[in-house]
């Protein structure tokens, strides 16, 4: 049996050039100059500093429209209050308003009392609006039983606001008895 030759041994490529020492050393690199980094540190300072100013600029532009702004504002509240108290006093309805007032829907009461099939739930000062609520409709939701009593006896969630959110946190209060 032949020995099988191992890599490296055997014949050398006729081709193959021997290597030869280079005169600079063994792997020269090119000579790259280093950029000036005094050079290249002015305009980004110089930018730094343009940059600043308009920010500086800009912020006290944005300062001066909000002064603006609140001091008009106070000179409109202070001209709408005699306004509104006369139209009080005359009895007519004021066409500019002031303030949140346009946004608020009227309070509503909840009473809820626990029973043994249920939570008997009725509007305070809404006759007819008794209904007991059965234990296995609030152990599947409560949100979804606050909310169908509250459109049948108060009203649309887009007109009254979130009403159901008052009463089904008092559902869950009194299911844990703590009221």
């Amino acid at each position: 049996m032949a020995k099988k030759a191992k890599k490296g041994e055997g014949k050398a490529h006729k081709t193959a050039k021997p290597a030869q020492p280079r005169p600079d050393g063994p792997n020269p690199k090119p000579a790259r100059q280093a950029p000036d980094i005094d050079a290249l540190r002015k305009p980004v300072l110089a930018a730094r500093a343009k940059l600043e100013a308009i920010s500086d600029e800009a912020k006290a532009q944005v300062k001066k429209a909000v002064d603006t702004m609140t001091q008009a504002g106070r000179e409109y509240h202070q001209a709408l209050a005699p306004y509104r108290e006369a139209c009080r006093k005359a009895g007519v309805e004021c066409e500019f308003e002031g303030g949140r007032t346009a946004n608020v829907s009227p309070k509503v009461s909840f009473i809820v009392e626990k029973t043994d099939k249920g939570i008997r739930v009725a509007v305070k000062g809404k006759p007819g609006s008794e209904e007991l609520i059965p234990l296995a409709v609030l152990k599947t939701s409560i949100g979804k039983a606050a909310q169908a009593f509250t459109e049948k006896h108060i009203g649309p969630r887009s007109r009254v606001g979130n009403k159901a959110g008052t009463l089904a946190n008092r559902l869950r209060a009194v299911m844990a008895g703590k009221k």
